[in-house]
């Protein structure tokens, strides 16, 4: 990732000089704060980063809210690899630049240097949240880690479609697949705590998935046939096959969950996702065990409560029931647009019009602009 930090930090330099106008041209400065920093910008673009470090550190000294200064003593120390005084620094930078959302990422990647991995998740996330458009690089190195973060703490998911993200967006490179094959294969851990006996199997599989993502699927096939070959009795490869299959050959998808439940009969998403597919097309008693299933097996699991009251509103067998299961759904996910169109559609089907029209307009508020329609949001779901 050396190379993406590089970028990162000639990116976010420019967002640094438009969050604060260089501080050596202040009217008010004094002769002394301006000398040194004009030395530490010659310094440094002169590739002369410990002298450029030691005149930002004086300048400080002089002007301790100056921003800019913070920004490029944090980098140049990142870039040392000295990431305690560098997280230090971007935290100063941050008291005073507190909407910058590169300054909370580079904090982030610091503290995850420092293994300080919950700070670094949630400042990593504040960026995300903040917005680092135009920034693609920067982006890409923070979903990075987002995604080893989210590995970490056994949000697989979330990982996996930050990691798949990148994979679309044109990114592809080796530690990629080993983060898309951990979070894939739920092992909770960071790359460099993966024991090498285990590196084989998850690159194979980051490999096939990053492929999937790229909708290289005849690749992604050939990649997963070979590994079932080699493992064909490991927990979760026949379920990762079925999700690289289920837009393809969505019959043959529903094979693999299948062979995935005959080695773990309680895979809560190889059940949700043999339901989801029945529900398609519209065999509601068929979907309806392995949903019912699913909700047992793991009782916290929003998707499978949603997709539970689905099929017993459309399959017409406990429309009280389903609306029921919807609003558990919602209660864990208050924030997923989908359930509440669900909950709608629901409520129609019950008679109860006030009520939907209520869950509708909270569904287009939560919807935003989304360009896909209503229905295959739910599908997809």
């Amino acid at each position: 990732m050396a190379a993406f930090i590089g970028v990162m930090v000639t990116l976010a330099s420019t967002a640094s000089a438009q969050a604060s106008k260089p501080a050596a041209k202040g009217k008010s400065d004094s002769p002394a704060f301006q000398e040194l920093a004009a030395k530490a910008q010659a310094a440094r673009e002169a590739g002369n980063s410990d002298e450029a470090l030691r005149s930002y550190v004086k300048a400080l000294e002089l002007k301790p809210a100056w921003a800019e200064g913070w920004w490029f003593t944090g980098t140049l120390l990142y870039e040392a690899d000295k990431y305690e005084p560098a997280r230090d620094a971007f935290r100063h930078l941050l008291s005073t630049e507190p909407k910058m959302a590169t300054g909370w990422g580079m904090l982030g990647l610091c503290e995850f240097q420092t293994k300080q991995y919950d700070e670094a998740l949630a400042h990593l996330q504040r960026a995300n949240a903040l917005g680092l458009g135009g920034h693609d690089e920067i982006r890409d190195v923070i979903n990075y880690h987002r995604a080893l973060l989210f590995t970490r703490s056994s949000d697989f998911e979330q990982a996996m479609g930050l990691i798949a993200l990148a994979v679309i967006r044109g990114t592809d490179n080796p530690k990629l697949v080993e983060a898309m094959g951990l979070a894939a294969l739920r092992k909770p851990v960071l790359p460099s705590e993966l024991p090498p006996t285990e590196r084989e199997l998850v690159m194979d599989v980051g490999r096939a998935l990053c492929d999937g993502s790229a909708r290289r699927i005849r690749d992604a096939t050939a990649e997963f046939e070979l590994i079932l070959k080699k493992y064909p009795d490991i927990p979760q490869l026949h379920y990762l096959y079925g999700l690289i299959l289920v837009t393809s050959d969505p019959e043959q998808a529903v094979d693999q969950f299948k062979a995935e439940l005959a080695i773990s009969p309680r895979h809560t998403e190889a059940l949700l996702s043999i339901a989801r597919e029945y529900d398609k097309m519209a065999d509601f008693a068929t979907a309806l065990p392995f949903a019912k299933k699913a909700v047992e097996v793991n009782p916290n699991f929003a998707p499978g409560h949603a997709l539970l009251g689905k099929l017993l509103v459309d399959g017409g067998s406990d429309v009280a029931g389903g609306i029921g299961e919807i609003q558990t759904a919602i209660k864990m996910n208050p924030d997923n647009p989908q359930n509440h169109y669900l909950l709608a559609m629901a409520y129609g089907k019950a008679g109860r019009s006030a009520e939907a029209a209520r869950e509708r307009a909270t569904f287009i508020k939560l919807r935003g602009d989304s360009p896909a329609t209503p229905q295959a949001s739910v599908e997809r779901k």
